[in-house]
């Protein structure tokens, strides 16, 4: 008769998020969270691309609502301050202040970064607005498909930027940005929306997808390089970058 111990039973990982990590989502990236509360990324990640369906899909009711009595310049405008609206602006202010710091002297890259000028970032937001509505303006062909998936492309790279990243810290210290996020996560969300615009929009979704990857890798690579890793503001700005970046995209093949 052996004495050998009975070998241990195989431990479950984490339970799958349920509803509670849903509403998590949309506090974090819509208005319906608490203004001025600390941008948190964990497993509710695996919902980001779920909720930036849903703005894409408002993004898309008002312009349809709008366009055929007001035109198009109108659409382009409302959908845009609706935008705005339903995140507080956050995006557009984090691309704004990372393109003002792009332009800010300093020999430390983090104190640069955070100690841009109020003025100096509310021009080069100014500036990401212009864009953003020329590209809307000009989006044409494939205008329901850039309203329906550039929040979604967008709220996707959230998740790709903030998996494994460090956090930018001024201490120099190397700590993980958001640790609950997992590879499930990042797999999860990636491959969800990789197959709703291909199952959507077939040849033009891969073009997105590789578009975006690329985009959302060269943005890692590069904050990890400039200020030591990502923050909430370098993840906000890259996901408005994505969502310009497909607009601009479409409108050009368009």
């Amino acid at each position: 008769m052996s004495d050998a111990p009975a070998a241990p039973e195989p431990r479950g990982g984490p339970p799958f998020p349920g509803l509670g990590a849903l509403a998590a989502a949309f506090r974090e990236l819509t208005i319906l969270g608490p203004a001025g509360a600390p941008f948190r990324v964990d497993a509710s990640a695996v919902y980001f691309p779920l909720v930036g369906l849903v703005l894409g899909a408002v993004w898309l009711a008002v312009d349809r609502l709008v366009e055929p009595w007001a035109g198009r310049r109108a659409a382009s405008i409302a959908v845009l301050v609706v935008a705005i609206a339903l995140t507080r602006g956050r995006g557009v202010v984090a691309l704004g202040r990372s393109v003002a710091a792009l332009f800010t002297r300093s020999g430390r890259r983090l104190e640069a970064f955070e100690s841009v000028r109020a003025a100096a970032s509310g021009i080069a937001a100014g500036l990401v607005l212009a864009a953003e509505l020329g590209v809307l303006v000009t989006l044409n062909r494939f205008r329901v498909v850039g309203l329906v998936f550039a929040p979604v492309l967008g709220c996707c790279s959230v998740v790709v930027l903030a998996v494994g990243s460090r956090a930018a810290r001024a201490d120099g210290r190397q700590v993980k940005f958001a640790p609950d996020v997992t590879f499930r996560e990042f797999g999860i969300a990636t491959t969800a929306t990789f197959a709703l615009l291909f199952l959507s929009t077939e040849f033009l979704g891969l073009l997105l997808v590789l578009t975006t990857a690329a985009f959302t890798v060269a943005a890692r690579v590069g904050w990890h390089r400039w200020i030591g890793g990502v923050n909430a503001t370098a993840l906000f700005a890259t996901a408005e970058a994505t969502q310009l970046l497909v607009l601009a995209v479409l409108a050009a093949l368009g």
